[in-house]
């Protein structure tokens, strides 16, 4: 009797999943084969289970398209009233997040969702906890930067599952490579590397240092493109010149060596929150910027504001990250296909860049 009436406890679990708002009207349920998977049942025990809520009205199968729920207001934006969306950044209070949030939250307002707001600090632990709690409550979507997006990532069955329940996500600044087709929002970081260390080359700088961050794929996209720079005018990459630096690390002063510019007339900084630390700390050593070494670096934040001299740095419309992914997700809850923006750099100089006349 048990095996005979599976297929009633399956429609029954399906049913509930309906009327929770797990699955909302107009969602795709999963095809036969990942349900057969999923419950461990037979084609025809799933089957039987799909015909019994389709007889109900709950469901409808369109040919080559697979089952979706049904509902009068299947066509209106998250019709199962669900309005929550979950932003997850590495950081919140501090940096470049600020503009960031406030555009995501904007646009979300505008159109009516409600915004869930967490910090993962970049690490992989925190990031596991937050999607393990959002797996128990109903979402709409989620926002994230991706933690420490160079390594290897152990939450990657988490975003499976999310991806298992059509819940769209939309990444900002950078995505895992396990999870092909993600829709992100990024820079150009390879290309702002170039666009850096060629603006320090065209100023007279042939022997350029770099300061990079290991743990996030931005760093090393970035490093690829001053690697890129310096070859294009047959520049030496010397290993001494170079410095990479974790999430953990990020205070200079515990790893800063002489070494790295030695014999150098300039360096090219993952952010200007290093570059800052680097001008303190060139200034406790009686190297003056941008008289003795010059400083190129990115984000173009209040902490290159605040630097004296003031840093130069690439830019990009930070508001235009958050209202361009918060446009993108919407769009994705609406069914409607999207696509990665990739955003360009561009270089805005200050003080901190000496033009030399003759190397």
């Amino acid at each position: 009797m048990a095996t005979k009436y599976k297929y009633i406890i399956l429609a029954n679990q399906i049913r509930e999943q309906i009327s929770t708002g797990y699955y909302y009207p107009g969602t795709k349920l999963p095809t036969e084969n990942e349900l057969c998977l999923r419950y461990d049942l037979s084609r025809q025990t799933i089957r039987q289970a799909l015909s019994l809520l389709e007889a109900e009205g709950l469901i409808e199968k369109r040919q080559g398209s697979g089952s979706f729920v049904t509902n009068d207001r299947a066509h209106s934006t998250n019709p199962n009233g669900n309005k929550t969306i979950a932003v997850i950044t590495t950081y919140i209070g501090e940096y470049i997040f600020p503009d960031i949030l406030r555009a995501i939250e904007e646009i979300l307002t505008e159109n009516h969702y409600l915004t869930m707001i967490f910090a993962t600090k970049n690490r992989v632990d925190n990031e596991r906890r937050i999607l393990s709690n959002l797996l128990q409550q109903p979402l709409a979507g989620i926002i994230i930067e991706g933690t420490k997006s160079a390594l290897p990532n152990p939450n990657i069955d988490l975003y499976r599952e999310f991806e298992f329940r059509q819940i769209p996500i939309v990444f900002v600044h950078s995505s895992y490579p396990e999870l092909t087709g993600a829709i992100r929002v990024v820079a150009d970081d390879k290309r702002g590397g170039r666009i850096a260390t060629e603006h320090l080359i065209a100023n007279g700088h042939r022997r350029i240092a770099c300061i990079f961050k290991s743990d996030d794929i931005q760093g090393h996209l970035r490093y690829a493109g001053y690697s890129a720079a310096m070859r294009s005018y047959e520049l030496p990459i010397v290993d001494d010149n170079v410095l990479w630096y974790t999430t953990e690390s990020r205070n200079l002063i515990s790893i800063f060596g002489s070494n790295l510019i030695r014999n150098c007339t300039a360096v090219v900084c993952y952010n200007d929150e290093i570059a800052l630390q680097l001008v303190s700390l060139l200034k406790d050593r009686n190297i003056k910027v941008p008289e003795d070494i010059s400083i190129m670096s990115f984000d173009n934040s209040t902490y290159s504001e605040l630097s004296s001299p003031k840093i130069s740095s690439c830019s990009q419309h930070k508001r235009q990250i958050g209202i361009l992914s918060a446009k993108k997700l919407i769009n994705l809850i609406n069914g409607k296909k999207e696509e990665t923006a990739i955003l360009p750099w561009k270089v805005i100089e200050k003080e901190s860049v000496k033009r030399l006349i003759d190397d």
